[in-house]
């Protein structure tokens, strides 16, 4: 029998009962499994569970996304790119700058800012489309003052050559701030390229799965004009060539996550990213949600509920990178509040499927 253990914090996420805890940890480390298997895995009576879930989803404790696997189709690249402003124009008034000329990059999925920095990622079919969102991003923050004589920073992770092991899991960071003792399931992202076929009618459907993923089947079907068979049968093929990737995302903001940071390590020339870097937690600590590596530098995301959590972690990770060599320089990091963070594009995924499928 698995075992849970919570501790008390006075943090706004203890405001849950025991039971909506687990249901939520449940939700974001499992979210392939239904509510009956859900219920089964939780050790919970199944009208439990799903009353629960419902409340929460109510609450808008969580969200569910689904990511298209875009390198099977084609697209070459993950891109993270970073700036650091001149705090002269607010993070609201660079928002309206950029709404028109940046945000609306079919590549760019997730953008965020404070005053003084701000960071995206974005994916690609081709270096070509990088450098012209990157010349436009670079004009319109000149014209407008904000980049004091310094270019953005871009780091490119080629699919075929890169390691992503985690990308926006949530579970482990979820149940350390929650008190649960338990495996927590991570998901990477698949470097494996490929150009698979899809039919006029799969392109749809995973379209509407991504643009839409909170609307069931037979709802998606209807709005489309498809039988429920018809619509059944593409969406498993997309499942069966491991096009679709279910996710659920916690409100950090809403349970009371403060601290967001973005870590940039360049490797020692000498000795390169080591997956036994992987095995041993450094870089993959709970906190972190998302990580991007090729061999000679990494990109990573975490989270963190205070900035003791981020400094014990961040300072642990250095210290064994620099004790071991590994270090080209010191880690390229910035730290974003999360209560007052502007995010600006939030996992959008559909403009850039609707243009690697070239649909209208």
């Amino acid at each position: 029998m698995e075992k849970y253990l919570f501790t008390m914090h006075d943090r706004e996420l203890m405001n849950l009962s025991k039971n909506e805890k687990l249901v939520l940890w449940g939700l974001v480390a499992h979210p392939d499994l239904n509510d009956m298997e859900l219920a089964e895995n939780l050790e919970m009576r199944y009208s439990t569970l799903c009353t629960i879930r419902k409340r929460l989803r109510d609450e808008d404790y969580y969200r569910t996304i689904k990511i298209p696997v875009l390198q099977r189709l084609g697209t070459e690249m993950l891109s993270v790119i970073y700036t650091v402003f001149n705090p002269a124009i607010s993070v609201q008034e660079r928002a309206k700058m950029t709404t028109r000329t940046i945000e609306i990059s079919e590549e760019l999925f997730y953008s965020v800012g404070e005053t003084h920095k701000g960071f995206s990622l974005s994916m690609a079919n081709g270096y070509q489309d990088l450098s012209k969102i990157n010349d436009i991003r670079i004009e319109t923050f000149a014209k407008a003052g904000l980049l004091d004589q310094k270019h953005p920073t871009e780091v490119i992770f080629p699919f075929g050559i890169s390691n992503i092991p985690r990308f926006f899991d949530f579970a482990p960071v979820l149940a350390r701030a929650l008190g649960i003792e338990r495996e927590n399931p991570v998901s990477g992202f698949t470097s494996e390229m490929s150009n698979l076929e899809l039919s006029n009618v799969e392109k749809k459907v995973l379209l509407a799965l991504v643009e839409k993923p909170d609307m069931n089947e037979k709802d998606l079907a209807a709005e489309m004009g498809l039988s429920r068979y018809t619509f059944s049968r593409a969406r498993k093929q997309l499942d069966s060539k491991g096009l679709i990737i279910k996710k659920r995302i916690p409100n950090l903001q809403k349970l009371g996550f403060k601290v967001l940071a973005i870590s940039h390590i360049m490797f020692n020339l000498k000795k390169p990213f080591d997956s036994k870097l992987l095995s041993m937690g450094v870089l993959q600590n709970p906190g972190t949600i998302m990580l991007a590596a090729r061999k000679f530098e990494c990109i990573s995301l975490s989270v963190y509920m205070e900035y003791e959590d981020y400094r014990e972690e961040h300072t642990r990770d250095i210290q064994y990178l620099k004790e071991n060599d590994y270090l080209l320089d010191m880690p390229n990091t910035a730290k974003y509040m999360i209560p007052s963070m502007l995010v600006m594009k939030d996992m959008i995924f559909g403009p850039m499927v609707k243009k690697t499928l070239r649909l209208d």
